[in-house]
């Protein structure tokens, strides 16, 4: 069988640029396809934060874009399996999307601009069989490549969150240079804009998500966004594929950030790790549970429910390790929670890869109660640590985590439901488990250790996917 040459199309990659779990897949999806026998490369924008990484890239070519100021021209740039688009539009501006908690207006011509020209870099390299796009930055590269007449390249559309769609105002249409028949509401046209998630939906020979249960969700008017119908007419070609996480950076046994290594053959490293994480957050070093959360904070994660409860998890003596940013709402009140509970709460507001480490090893449960939730990758890195996740049954959380209660050898609990009260019943089941039988948490905590969270699998039912795209595209040229 022939070596599929596949180029993956991302608006971030770990570790050049993150924002979220995006940036987490299109770094390890990649390298563990080429792993098990693949060509997959990643082109992404050449950001300011990247540029200043001073990395030795290689130019690779230049390529002339039409905009609506004229010919516009991108430099790209190859380093390793990645290929970079450098231009002002996102190397002469701070963040991926946004400043100062405000998207950039012309965030439609920045990621116009990168389509196109991941469409001149596709015609450039001349070999590429199948193109995989990610979420609505990268959406408009199909409708592109149809428009170049490029039909033989087969293409993959994954949408990582249904929630983010990239609607833009019908008037910015003219900037697209796209025919207008594709402002249709068969296209791109939603309810008089433009809906550019649409374009990677519509235009592309296989759509994904990343958890079987959200795609079977999005379908639907409650997680559907207004896209479910479409959705739904496209459902031949929809899947679900659940996200795997870095089994190598994420392993207790060998991670360097953490205060003592430990596996599931000997979990002694476990409680020192833990007495780090409350020194490290100045909390008092006791043997009551600790909570952690790392998370942006916002609705869709539950925060709300989480600071709600946060008072009645500090009156059974836990103890709540926060690290994330988001809503400046959130952000004050657990500032303000701290003040009130210092015993009781631990915050850090922003990123910390060396705290996000130490809160996973040394907590004993994780808090996930997500409103909706595509895949989610902490509760599987959790469960490498043997930190037992608090989970709701929604999305990925509900694929990837067999809950007490929920059949045998279970390793995580259940939220019933994203709220306060539901939230505090299943602290109140963790704080018993933890006190009164500490048996059956151990023997939970090793079978969480025991899954399989790496990307082999999922790899493979990609590879699969590619190789089904491409033999569809070859029986309709």
């Amino acid at each position: 069988m022939d070596t599929l040459k596949i180029l993956l199309c991302s608006s971030e990659v770990t570790p050049f640029a993150k924002t979220g779990g995006l940036a987490d897949v299109s770094a390890a999806l990649p390298a563990q396809l080429n792993r098990q026998g693949l060509n997959c490369s990643v082109v992404m924008p050449l950001y300011r934060e990247v540029r200043n990484m001073d990395l030795p890239l290689k130019p690779c070519t230049e390529v002339a874009v039409v905009t609506g100021a004229g010919i516009s021209e991108a430099r790209i740039f190859s380093y390793k399996t990645m290929y970079f688009i450098s231009h002002p539009l996102f190397s002469d501006r701070t963040g991926l999307y946004s400043y100062a908690g405000q998207d950039y207006p012309d965030n439609l011509e920045r990621f116009a601009f990168f389509s196109r020209a991941c469409v001149e870099l596709i015609r450039f390299l001349g070999d590429i069989q199948v193109v995989h796009c990610n979420d609505w930055q990268t959406a408009l590269v199909l409708p592109y490549l149809k428009d170049a007449g490029l039909d033989h390249v087969a293409s993959l559309f994954t949408i990582h969150n249904l929630a983010y769609q990239g609607i833009f105002d019908a008037i910015l249409w003219s900037m697209l240079f796209l025919p207008h028949e594709f402002f249709h509401p068969d296209c791109m046209e939603f309810f008089g804009r433009i809906n550019v998630m649409k374009a990677g939906i519509v235009f592309s020979d296989a759509v994904n998500t990343v958890s079987p249960t959200y795609a079977r969700e999005i379908q639907t008017g409650e997680f559907g966004s207004g896209l479910d119908g479409l959705l739904r007419a496209v459902s031949h070609k929809l899947s679900g594929i659940t996200n795997g996480i870095d089994d190598v950076i994420w392993d207790p046994a060998t991670d360097p950030l953490i205060a003592r290594n430990y596996s599931r053959h000997d979990m002694t490293g476990k409680q020192d790790c833990k007495r780090a994480l409350l020194e490290e957050f100045s909390l008092p070093r006791d043997d009551g549970p600790v909570f952690g959360l790392i998370s942006r904070l916002v609705e869709q994660k539950g925060i709300d429910c989480v600071l709600d409860a946060v008072p009645a998890m500090a009156g059974m003596g836990a103890r709540i390790v926060v690290l994330g940013n988001g809503n400046p709402v959130f952000e004050r009140r657990l500032k303000d929670l701290r003040q009130e509970l210092p015993g009781h709460v631990g915050i850090h507001i922003g990123f910390d890869e060396a705290k996000a480490h130490a809160i996973e090893a040394g907590a004993d449960f994780f808090l996930m109660p997500s409103r909706f939730e595509p895949c989610g990758l902490n509760q599987m890195i959790s469960m490498r640590y043997g930190t037992i996740p608090i989970v709701t049954g929604v999305g990925g959380l509900r694929d990837t985590v067999r809950a007490l209660g929920e059949g045998e050898r279970p390793y995580g609990l259940r939220v019933a439901s994203p709220n306060t009260p539901c939230l505090l019943d299943t602290v109140t089941q963790a704080c018993r488990l933890s006190h009164d039988d500490p048996g059956l948490l151990l023997a939970m905590r090793l079978t969480a250790m025991e899954q399989d969270v790496s990307w082999d699998t999922p790899a493979r039912q990609y590879a699969h996917i590619y190789r089904n795209c491409k033999i569809l595209k070859e029986r309709t040229r």
